[in-house]
C-alpha cells in the first residue's frame, strides 16, 4: 500500500539547495540551477491546491480562512454522522408519540438508505458542479429536512423526511471525506485522517447522548430542529471563506458522468437493505416470491455493476465516462480488503449503538438521556483508537498491523458485550467491554481513510472516498435491519404464549406499555431483550473473523512518510 511505484509518478523540476549543489552552480555561473524529481501525481496537484488555498502570504497550516473551512466541513460531517445515531434513544418516544415500533427502525433505516443510495453519486457530482456548490447544497437540504422531521405530525411524514435528510447528510459526509485529504500537504494525511476518525466517532457515539439529552428535558421533536442553527452556522462561513479561484480536482462534463453505474449501486444497495428490513419486521415471509425477486434482483444489479465497470475500462469508447466504481479500485485488492472491512466496522458500530440504549430502556427500564450516557465509554474510547490510528502510521506504513488489531479490539469487545449476565439488574463490566470495543472501531475507522487516500489515483480519489463513505453506512443499515430481525423473531417466539394478542399488538405498538404488565409478564419481556442483546453481539463476534483474513489484503511494503 505504500509502496509508490505503483502509483502514478510525475516527473517537475526544483530548485536545488545552495548547499547541496554550490560545486553545480559555480559550473553553471549565476544561473538557477534545476533538479528533476518525481513525484507522485496525487501528492503534486494536492501540493498545489494546498497552496493556492492558503495563498501566498501563509506558510503554515495555521492560517484563519483555512481554520475556517475545516471548521464549517468538520462541522458538517459531525452533523450528518450525529443524525445516523441520535434516533437511538428516542424511538421509544417516538412510538408512544405515534405509535407503531414494529416499523420505527425505519427512522433510522430510510435517513441510512438515503445515504447509500446518494453518497457515491454526490461525490462524481461534485467533480462536476464543483466542491463549494454541492457541499453548499447539501448544507441546505440537511437543514430543511431537520426542521421538517421535527414538524412531522405522524410515523410516515418523520420517515419521508428523514429519507430527505438523509440526502442532505450523504452530501456532508462524501463531500468531507474527499476535501479534507485534498486542502491538507501530503506529510498531514495522517493527521487529517486521525482528525476524520474522530469527528466520525463522536458523531457516531455521541448521537445517543444528545439524543437522550434532549428527549428527557425538551422533547424528541428538538432533536431535528437544532440542527438548524447548527448547520446554518458553518453553511453560512463556507459559502463567505471559501475562494472562487481554489480548485483540487479536474472538472468533468455531467455528460460524462456514469449514469448507469448509478442505477446499479441504487438498486443493488438499496433494495436489499430494504428487503432485509421488511423481512425483520414480517412484512413478507423469507420464502415469498417477493422476498426472493427482489434479492435475485439486488444480487443482479450487482453482477451487472462489475461487468459495466469492466466493460468500461477496457472499451476505448467509453473511456470519456467516469465510473462511478472504477474497475481499477475493484481490482485492487488492498482497496477491496479496506472497503470489506469498512464494512463490517460500520455494521458492528450502528449495530451496538442502537441496541445498548434499547437494552438499557427496556430492560432496566432507564430513561433516554441515562441509557445514552451509557455509551460515554464506547465514545471516549473511540476517539483515542481515532488518534491512534493516525499516529502510528505517521511515519512508516503500519496500516496492516492497525487493522489487524483494530479487528481484535472489536473481536473481544463484541464478544464480551455478549457475555453480559441475564440479569435485570445493571452490570459495570459493560463499561470496560466498551472500551475494547471502541478502540477497534477508531483504530479501523481512521485507517481505513487514511489508507483510501494512498492507494488510489488522484482522479479516483473523490469517488473512491464516496465508495467508503457509503460501503460503512450500508454495513451500518445490514446491522441495524439484522439486529431488528433477531428482537422480532425472538418476540415473535418467546412472548406470543406470555403476553395476550392484545397486550402483545401494544407492545409492538410502543414497548414503553411493559410498565402496565404484571411482574412475570416484565420479566419474560425483559429476558427476551437480554437474549436479543447476546445473539445480536454475537454476530460481529463471528463476521470480525472476515476483518482479520481481509487485513491481510493491505500488506505491503512499508515507506517512510517523514519525506513527503
Amino acid at each position: 500500500m505504500g509502496d509508490e511505484s505503483t502509483i502514478p509518478m510525475t516527473t517537475v523540476s526544483i530548485a536545488a539547495s545552495p548547499e547541496s549543489d554550490a560545486r553545480s552552480a559555480s559550473d553553471h555561473g549565476n544561473d538557477l540551477v534545476l533538479k528533476k524529481v518525481h513525484i507522485a501525481r496525487w501528492r503534486l496537484v494536492t501540493i498545489l491546491a494546498w497552496y493556492s488555498l492558503l495563498g501566498s502570504e501563509s506558510n503554515h497550516p495555521c492560517n484563519i480562512v483555512l481554520m475556517q473551512k475545516l471548521y464549517s466541513i468538520g462541522m458538517g460531517l459531525f452533523l450528518s454522522l450525529m443524525d445516523t445515531t441520535i434516533v437511538a434513544t428516542m424511538l421509544l418516544s417516538i412510538s408512544e408519540e405515534f405509535g407503531g415500533f414494529r416499523l420505527s427502525s425505519w427512522v433510522v433505516l430510510s435517513y441510512t438508505l438515503a445515504y447509500v443510495a446518494c453518497a457515491v453519486l454526490i461525490a462524481r457530482l461534485s467533480d462536476a458542479m464543483g466542491r463549494k456548490s454541492v457541499l453548499c447544497i447539501s448544507f441546505t437540504i440537511f437543514l430543511a429536512a431537520s426542521m421538517a422531521c421535527g414538524a412531522s405530525q405522524n410515523l410516515d411524514q418523520l420517515i419521508g423526511f428523514r429519507a430527505a435528510q438523509g440526502v442532505g447528510g450523504a452530501g456532508l459526509y462524501s463531500m468531507t471525506m474527499i476535501i479534507y485529504p485534498e486542502i491538507c500537504p501530503p506529510a498531514m494525511v495522517p493527521l487529517i485522517s486521525s482528525i476524520l476518525g474522530i469527528i466520525v466517532a463522536l458523531a457516531g457515539v455521541s448521537g445517543p447522548v444528545i439524543g437522550g439529552l434532549l428527549t428527557t428535558y425538551r422533547d424528541w421533536r428538538y432533536v431535528f430542529w437544532i440542527n438548524g442553527p447548527c448547520a446554518f452556522v458553518p453553511g453560512i462561513v463556507l459559502f463567505f471563506v471559501w475562494p472562487s479561484n481554489f480548485q483540487s480536482y479536474t472538472k468533468v462534463r455531467f455528460r460524462h458522468l456514469d449514469y448507469l453505474g448509478t442505477l446499479f449501486i441504487l438498486v443493488g444497495t438499496v433494495l436489499l437493505v430494504f428487503i432485509i428490513n421488511q423481512g425483520a419486521v414480517r412484512e413478507y415471509a423469507w420464502s415469498s416470491a417477493p422476498t426472493i425477486a427482489v434479492f435475485v434482483l439486488s444480487g443482479l444489479s450487482w453482477i451487472g455493476l462489475v461487468f459495466w465497470q469492466w466493460e468500461m475500462s477496457r472499451r476505448t469508447k467509453l473511456r470519456h465516462i467516469r465510473p462511478q466504481f472504477p474497475f481499477r479500485i475493484l481490482s485492487n485488492r488492498v482497496m477491496m480488503a479496506t472497503i470489506i472491512c469498512t464494512i463490517l466496522n460500520g455494521f458492528v458500530m450502528f449495530l451496538v449503538i442502537i441496541n445498548i440504549p434499547m437494552r438499557a430502556q427496556i430492560v432496566h427500564i432507564y430513561d433516554a438521556i441515562k441509557s445514552g450516557v451509557l455509551l460515554l465509554p464506547l465514545m471516549g474510547s473511540t476517539a483515542v483508537g481515532s488518534m491512534l490510528g493516525g499516529a502510528l502510521s505517521s511515519k512508516k506504513n503500519r496500516t496492516f498491523w492497525t487493522l489487524n488489531a483494530a479487528s481484535s479490539f472489536m473481536l473481544i469487545g463484541t464478544g464480551l458485550l455478549s457475555t453480559l449476565p441475564t440479569s435485570v439488574l445493571p452490570t459495570k463490566s459493560q463499561y470496560g467491554y466498551q472500551v475494547l470495543l471502541g478502540l477497534g472501531l477508531g483504530l479501523n475507522l481512521s485507517t481505513s481513510t487514511f489508507m483510501t487516500s494512498l492507494n488510489v489515483e488522484f482522479e479516483d480519489h473523490a469517488v473512491a472516498q464516496g465508495i467508503v463513505a457509503q460501503m460503512r453506512v450500508f454495513g451500518g443499515s445490514i446491522g441495524v435491519a439484522a439486529g431488528f430481525i433477531v428482537l422480532n423473531s425472538l418476540i415473535q417466539q418467546k412472548l406470543t404464549g406470555v403476553l395476550s394478542p392484545q397486550q402483545l399488538d401494544d407492545f409492538y405498538r410502543t414497548p414503553i406499555v411493559i410498565t402496565s404488565f404484571n411482574i412475570l409478564q416484565q420479566l419474560e419481556v425483559r429476558r427476551t431483550y437480554i437474549q436479543a442483546f447476546t445473539v445480536n453481539m454475537q454476530k460481529p463476534t463471528l463476521n470480525q473473523k472476515a476483518p482479520g483474513r481481509s487485513g491481510g489484503g493491505v500488506c505491503e511494503e512499508r515507506c517512510d512518510f517523514r519525506a513527503s
